[in-house]
């Protein structure tokens, strides 16, 4: 005779001893969860689809059809180009035509009406140039002529202009997925087979889509983000064009632009045509030369290139650098660099100033270089999986090691990949490098070189290679070393971390040995063959910076802050905090 389980309801304890019924109910548990999933899936669509559809929403008034002939007028910086409409749509998915042909009245008007583009007229005619030239089939790409392409003042705009937004391919028409099979008549075995395929087809199509979506906003985002300096803002009152006339030329700028720079800064008063204002409207006692590199340069800063890019003064000639100085510290500019990173105060930096990191990056000879902070021992250790966690994938590494009063370092012009079994090793593999010293400040002062110094190695020995998280990488001699070796395929230099010369890895990473070849040490060296104290050493302090620079496109949601950075993102750096303000016409 059965008994009911205390407390227990009779139909329960029925499901419980009845394997059919509970199959049953376990079916329908089952199919709610299913539908419960789809929900969640649905639900993350909207919220894709969304937020999609406010990047444009702002816009929307803008985003128009436009004619794929004829030519449209803009006023850039002051001078009216005739733009291609054609043309454009040969590079429709870079930055600039998709700015011009999708959203033209997301531009500010001048006062003519024209629209107005807030850039460089010497660099939109050089690109115009180039645009002409790949029309016409004669080269195969958009490019600056060489005397143009090393002057900041026109790779700085054609690196952010000629940004791709990627083709979003289109999705399949409603229909044309899987189609679910009819399983009437088909064995067993087969209806298993066939409902494990349909299942299999549709979970990786999904995954397709939404990865399609999620890809989808990134760009978006990040033109978005890159453009808006160019764009209207909610008021229509902070793109007022302001306008100069020197020798007869006109030179414009927003006067959002110029606000930016500070309110009271001499360059707004000067451009400004209300109290406190010059009177004159003309610039009579400065070279047009100078004023028109004076404003680019001031444009540049004032919010035209992505927040906490590295923006360089423009090239000048030698022979003139010294007036130009001159006449930028008039209009309250100084001829330097924008600082590249915010660095909270109280932590202890390896490279510690705006002027280091200067140098620094300038070594990388690239037109847009944006430093992050990815590790740094003295809050992420030296353990190994640490450092290959925060690393790995990151394309343009600068490495900063601090050994007591050495500081130097290395860059490394693409990832470091650790391989899949983590027993093995990347294998070597060519990437380009580049090693650094910093000066330390005395007294008594101390370092490989008295001034920040690049050194330069043969071809040979641009190598790395990487260990998994329980491998070892080996000496030439087959010896186990370290977790990573940064350089030596051969006669050049070479950084080992967490080095043990015949049984490594060490423990961490703190354990080091850097060397370079005499050959290749540039004069004025100061030391025994290597940019440390000592050839073998443990070190005090390790950062490795993720450099971006811009060569394969934007996203605009950069990492997380590294916690070494306070857990915030950095702010937009304030040109009126570092550059002083002089009076001067």
């Amino acid at each position: 005779m059965r008994t009911e389980k205390k407390g227990q309801p009779q139909d329960t304890a029925a499901m419980e001893e009845d394997p059919v019924l509970r199959l049953l109910t376990g079916c329908e548990s089952v199919g709610g969860a299913f539908d419960a999933s789809f929900e969640r899936l649905r639900s993350a669509k909207t919220t894709l689809t969304d937020e999609i559809s406010r990047f444009v929403a702002a816009k929307r008034e803008a985003l128009q059809e436009t004619s794929a002939s004829g030519e449209m007028l803009i006023n850039a910086g002051g001078v009216l180009f005739p733009v291609s409409r054609s043309a454009l749509q040969l590079i429709k998915r870079r930055y600039i035509a998709v700015l011009l042909l999708c959203f033209p009245d997301a531009l500010p008007r001048d006062e003519g009406g024209q629209f107005y583009l807030e850039v460089s007229p010497a660099y939109f005619e050089a690109f115009l140039d180039g645009l002409t030239l790949y029309e016409t089939n004669r080269t195969d790409t958009v490019q600056l002529p060489a005397s143009k392409a090393s002057d900041p003042a026109y790779n700085e705009y054609h690196a952010l202009f000629m940004r791709t937004l990627s083709s979003f391919p289109a999705l399949p028409q409603e229909g044309s997925g899987a189609v679910t099979p009819n399983l009437d008549g088909t064995a067993c075995d087969g209806k298993d087979k066939a409902i494990a395929d349909v299942v299999e087809e549709s979970l990786g199509e999904l995954e397709r889509l939404m990865k399609r979506l999620t890809k989808g906003r990134e760009e978006l985002s990040g033109f978005f983000s890159a453009m808006q300096p160019f764009m209207k803002g909610q008021d229509d009152g902070d793109v007022e064009v302001l306008s100069l006339e020197v020798l007869g030329k006109k030179v414009s700028m927003l006067k959002r632009t110029l606000q930016r720079l500070g309110s009271d800064h001499p360059l707004l008063t000067r451009f400004s045509n209300t109290p406190p204002c010059w009177g004159d409207r003309r610039v009579r006692q400065t070279p047009t030369r100078h004023f028109v590199n004076t404003v680019d340069f001031a444009r540049r800063i004032g919010g035209t290139m992505p927040a906490g890019q590295f923006v360089r003064p423009p090239a000048m000639e030698d022979s003139e650098c010294g007036l130009f100085k001159e006449d930028l510290m008039m209009y309250g500019l100084s001829y330097s660099y924008s600082p590249p990173v915010d660095l909270p105060a109280g932590i202890g930096w390896i490279i510690k100033s705006a002027d280091e990191w200067v140098a620094v990056l300038d070594m990388i000879h690239k037109p847009i270089c944006k430093p992050s902070l990815v590790f740094k021992s003295r809050s992420d250790g030296f353990e190994y999986k640490a450092f290959i966690d925060k690393v790995a994938g990151k394309s343009g590494l600068l490495f900063a090691v601090k050994d007591r009063t050495h500081r130097f370092g290395c860059f490394v012009d693409g990832p470091l990949t650790p391989p899949q079994d983590p027993t093995k090793t990347s294998g070597i593999y060519r990437v380009p490098i580049f090693f650094f010293s910093l000066p330390t400040t005395g007294p008594p002062l101390s370092g490989a070189y008295k001034r920040t110094t690049k050194i330069e190695l043969p071809s040979e020995s641009q190598v790395v290679d990487v260990a998994g998280t329980s491998g070892v990488v080996k000496s030439k001699a087959g010896l186990p070393t370290a977790n990573v070796r940064i350089g030596g395929g051969g006669a050049g230099g070479v950084l080992w971390l967490g080095f043990a010369h015949t049984s490594g890895p060490a423990a961490d990473l703190s354990s080091c040995q850097q060397w370079i070849e005499k050959e290749h040490l540039p004069a004025r060296y100061r030391g025994s063959g290597t940019l440390a104290q000592s050839l073998n050493f443990t070190c005090s302090e390790l950062e490795v910076w993720h450099v971006e620079t811009g060569s394969r496109g934007c996203r605009s949601n950069a990492a997380a802050a590294h916690p070494a950075l306070g857990g915030r993102p950095r702010k937009r750096w304030s040109f009126m905090s570092c550059l002083p303000l002089r009076g001067g016409r």
